[in-house]
């Protein structure tokens, strides 16, 4: 019996364990928009922002430690421009490389 419930009690916890490493939204700042692809910085402030925004990408991921970048596939990316605060869906895994990249399923201005 106790063995039973040892069994359905890890059973769980790694079901949520599992479910919590996938990442489905997340929130950043619009760094580049290109015909396919946005470049977002997922742990940048907007304080941040205004002093790094008329650096280039390679400039920022040279000089600039601890910003996270993240480039995201997205079909309408001439609704956004460079600087705009949004909320992001991922569809699917978000491959480890740096930038990391993903796919964006829905993206919201943020309020």
């Amino acid at each position: 019996m106790k063995r039973k419930v040892f069994i359905t009690f890890t059973v769980i916890l790694l079901s949520l364990s599992i479910a919590g490493c996938s990442s489905s939204e997340m929130e950043g700042i619009i760094l580049e928009v290109t015909e396919n692809e946005l470049l977002l910085s997922k742990n940048l402030s907007l304080d941040k922002y205004e002093d790094i925004k008329n650096k280039s990408i390679s400039e920022i991921q040279e000089e600039e430690k601890g910003i996270s970048l993240i480039s995201l596939a997205y079909d309408n990316t001439e609704e956004w421009s460079k600087g705009d605060e949004v909320k992001v869906w991922i569809a699917g895994d978000i491959l480890a490389s740096y930038p990391e990249q993903a796919k964006a399923k829905k993206i919201q201005l943020k309020k």
